[in-house]
């Protein structure tokens, strides 16, 4: 009974899907009557003595094989390939953006080492780097900085690149920026103090003011007093250093170009004094340090904006009353309007602004709005509110110093 059913399945496998030729001879077999039935079908259809008419064999056989069913399409097979290519490459972009991101140092390095180093990769790297620094909860952001030693590694690259000989990269101040916290942090000071002597050896010769060179100068100085201030030891280290690279500078350069300094310094100095304002108390700066700050004045500001800025270092002077602070404030703007140029004008009124955000943050309401009278009598047209003042109330002069503080906190 079970053989019988075996034999039945095989039958009935066997009507269902028909066997191949079991040996060489079947198969010769059936190829010799294929080509048999061809033959006897193309003579059929294609009579001996018709090859020169336009029904010749040839054409057939031509029109066959330009079937689109028989063609390749090489197009489509270059932009198939093409394809492969283009997920492989962004595959391996994908993986190198993620290597940069987890070991960024490393990533940089293997750059490096490949020759494929630029400074887009340097950005990408540094950004990374700080990222990570500050994301981390359980490590200090400058220890993770300082373990990085990303600083002392483009450091190097930018010497063995050669960029340090013309310092092109100077130019990149987006660089500069993310580069600038790891030198400060790493305590890599050499290098900045050679790219600074070297930068004044290339803008002494240059008699061209306002100069693309000098103001990159001016940015780099600037976010070195900002990384010493922020990351670095405090706002009076950075102030020191701002000092030691003013009186380098007025060696270096001779009487006739000594406005090449203040352009160079002025930026940084700046800073410093907006810092010095906000931080007043709590900024743990010396007298001494802030007196030699003030003396330095002449050497890197216009001088008709000197006794403004000299008036907003002295409300830091806690010996002397709001009211004679406020007084001198207001004596020197009056002086300096007249002497000065319309874009100093903007600087007077943005000291006078910083006066007043400072005398509200120590309650010296009354002195804040003897400034503010001053700005609108002096600079109604550039504040917006015309030339006279108008008459207020207690309640709208308040209401005007609070609208005033919340300008200045943004």
């Amino acid at each position: 009974m079970k053989q019988t059913l075996s034999q039945s399945w095989k039958f009935l496998t066997s009507k269902l899907h028909q066997p191949l030729p079991l040996n060489h001879r079947e198969s010769q077999k059936l190829l010799n009557l294929l080509n048999d039935s061809f033959k006897r079908n193309f003579d059929r259809e294609f009579p001996p003595g018709l090859a020169n008419t336009d029904h010749s064999p040839n054409d057939h056989f031509q029109s066959l094989l330009k079937s689109p069913l028989l063609s390749v399409d090489n197009t489509r097979r270059s932009s198939t390939l093409d394809r492969k290519m283009d997920i492989k490459q962004d595959a391996a972009q994908v993986r190198d953006l993620v290597f940069a991101v987890k070991q960024p140092a490393e990533y940089f390095r293997q750059r490096v080492a490949s020759g494929a180093a630029n400074m887009a990769s340097a950005k990408l790297a540094l950004d990374n780097q700080m990222k990570k620094a500050l994301a981390s909860p359980s490590v200090d952001a400058k220890d993770s900085i300082r373990a990085s030693e990303m600083g002392a590694l483009m450091t190097n690259w930018l010497w063995s690149s050669g960029r340090c000989e013309d310092l092109k990269f100077f130019k990149d101040r987006d660089f500069v920026a993310r580069l600038m916290p790891f030198l400060v942090v790493e305590g890599q000071y050499k290098p900045i103090w050679e790219w600074l002597q070297r930068s004044q050896r290339i803008a002494a010769p240059s008699r061209n003011a306002g100069s693309l060179f000098h103001k990159d100068v001016g940015y780099f100085i600037k976010k070195l007093v900002q990384s010493e201030a922020l990351y670095g030891q405090s706002l009076q280290s950075a102030i020191q250093m701002f000092l030691t690279n003013l009186r380098s500078m007025a060696q270096q350069f001779p009487a006739p170009q000594q406005y090449t300094v203040s352009e160079l310094n002025y930026p940084a100095g700046v800073y410093l004094i907006w810092l010095l304002v906000a931080q007043s108390t709590s900024s743990g700066v010396d007298e001494s340090v802030i007196h030699s700050f003030d003396r330095s004045l002449e050497s890197w500001v216009h001088r008709p904006l000197v006794a403004c800025y000299r008036s907003l270092i002295q409300l830091l002077r806690p010996q002397q009353r709001a009211s004679v602070q406020a007084a001198q404030l207001i004596s020197a703007i009056e002086t300096c309007e007249t002497q000065v140029t319309r874009k100093e004008r903007l600087i007077l009124i943005r000291v006078g602004l910083k006066a007043v955000d400072f005398l509200l943050a120590n309650d010296s309401l009354k002195e804040a709005a003897q400034v503010m009278k001053t700005l609108q009598l002096r600079f109604g047209v550039e504040l917006g509110i015309g030339n006279k003042p108008a008459d207020r109330t207690g309640d709208d002069e308040d209401a005007g110093l609070r609208s005033l503080n919340l300008l200045l906190a943004t």
